[in-house]
């Protein structure tokens, strides 16, 4: 994987901002549009990445919610909401294969997609094997990412609604 130095990053992510404009019409008509009550997350601890994530995937009218760390997306509860979640490898704290090891006990049924600037092989090998939707590099690929969510959401409603024992833990 290639490693970039962060003003490059800055400049795939300032291009990226400027394309999602032209690209937006063309995803509304390409992806069904999220259904009622399905939040997309977003955990990153780069405030400017997750910034414009966020602005790229409303750019399309989906929703979105957007945290600092694992432990904050804990704490919210999204977890149970979320239809989607779209995570960085790196976060300070508990780590994006931590949360997501947690998460295939409290919300197994919760697709991930995992995003990072500089990930090794064996991280993204244990993040697909554990369940991991799709591995995007930084700086995001639109189409890679929205065709993530894609699958992500199709995932998610063909996974059928919660079931109470999963909520509590039986």
């Amino acid at each position: 994987m290639l490693i970039r130095n962060a003003s490059v990053d800055k400049k795939c992510l300032y291009a990226l901002l400027a394309r999602r404009v032209f690209m937006a019409p063309l995803l509304r008509r390409s992806f069904p549009l999220v259904r009622r009550g399905e939040v997309i997350s977003i955990v990153d601890d780069d405030a400017s990445m997750r910034r414009a994530i966020k602005r790229l995937i409303e750019s399309a009218d989906l929703v979105v919610e957007e945290f600092a760390s694992a432990e904050q997306f804990l704490l919210s509860g999204c977890s149970q909401n979320s239809a989607c979640l779209i995570l960085d490898l790196q976060l300070s704290g508990m780590s994006g294969l931590d949360l997501q090891n947690q998460l295939l006990i409290s919300n197994p049924r919760l697709p991930i997609i995992f995003m990072s600037a500089n990930a090794d092989e064996i991280s993204i090998v244990r993040a697909m094997h554990l369940g991991a939707i799709e591995f995007l590099e930084k700086p995001i690929d639109e189409e890679a990412l929205f065709a993530a969510i894609n699958t992500s959401l199709n995932l998610f409603r063909s996974r059928g609604p919660r079931r109470a024992a999963s909520l509590h833990g039986g």
